[in-house]
């Protein structure tokens, strides 16, 4: 077995080379002894870090020394999930069908047994899935409202049922898909 001398030089060449790429780009990625705007600092001396979250202010210098985070556009972003998509005339018009009929499922509650129980029982008679009905009564004073959500494939039904009568309208799912917002949200 024989080996060229040039062979060997260049291999060693070449991780020589690599090894010292690696050094500086590890020193690089550490700091080194050269801070983020390009002065030197001593190499005992710590990197400066940001010292905590600060709030963008219009019209104000932004803040340094820390993580600058504008509060406003966070809070439209946290309640953006509950924007409901709009719907197309088209939707609409397949919708309709499962309107009517929640409509008039509602229509066959009686006033003594008006509450979200029955309100279920009978869109439940009419094919819905109480799986995907939400009912929520609420009492006030002698007037009973039953609220009612009803997820149906392409939107949601979104109504009410009481002493005086029913309505149920169609509306667009909310940004995760559904027609409910989570509990305590």
């Amino acid at each position: 077995m024989s080996r060229s001398v040039g062979t060997s030089a260049r291999t060693r060449a070449v991780l020589v080379a690599q090894c010292l790429i690696g050094a500086l780009l590890v020193s690089g990625c550490a700091g080194g002894l050269w801070s983020a705007n390009g002065v030197r600092r001593e190499a005992d001396e710590p990197a400066p870090q940001p010292t905590g979250a600060c709030p963008v202010i219009e019209g104000q210098p932004e803040p340094t020394g820390c993580v600058a985070y504008d509060g406003n556009a966070l809070m439209q972003g946290n309640e953006a999930y509950r924007q409901r998509r709009t719907l197309t005339d088209d939707e609409r018009a397949i919708l309709e069908p499962q309107r009517q009929a929640a409509l008039d499922a509602l229509a066959t509650v009686s006033h003594d047994d008006l509450g979200a129980t029955a309100v279920t029982g009978a869109l439940e008679d009419a094919g819905f899935d109480a799986q995907r009905v939400v009912a929520d009564a609420n009492h006030l004073d002698d007037l009973t409202v039953v609220t009612v959500i009803i997820t149906v494939p392409g939107g949601c039904l979104v109504g009410s049922a009481s002493d005086g009568g029913s309505e149920m309208d169609t509306t667009g799912t909310i940004a995760d898909g559904g027609c409910v917002t989570a509990p305590g949200h």
